[in-house]
């Protein structure tokens, strides 16, 4: 198997999680209108926590580090977001 007969796969995969962040923001945008109506934290560590044990638990070694990095980076992401949202909403 060469370089170019793999690619369209990675780009296949790129474009079906663009649609999934963009579908999961979407979901974030509704969660942080939620925390500002409630006056809720944005960041949870005991959700966090269980969510990467949770997603993680059964990912080969070999990948481990790397998908705990990758979830890290998604809710930092998020928390970002919802932060930015819930600043803007308090403004208005």
């Amino acid at each position: 198997m060469t370089i170019e007969e793999i690619r369209p796969d990675i780009d296949r995969i790129d474009s079906e999680m663009k649609d999934l962040f963009l579908e999961r923001m979407q979901l974030i945008e509704k969660i942080a209108l939620i925390k500002a109506e409630s006056n809720t934290a944005v960041y949870n560590p005991a959700r966090e926590a269980e969510i990467i044990e949770s997603k993680s638990k059964d990912i080969d070694e070999q990948f481990k580090e790397s998908y705990i990095q990758f979830v890290t980076d998604i809710l930092n992401i998020s928390k970002t977001y919802q932060n930015k949202r819930i600043s803007e909403i308090r403004s208005e």
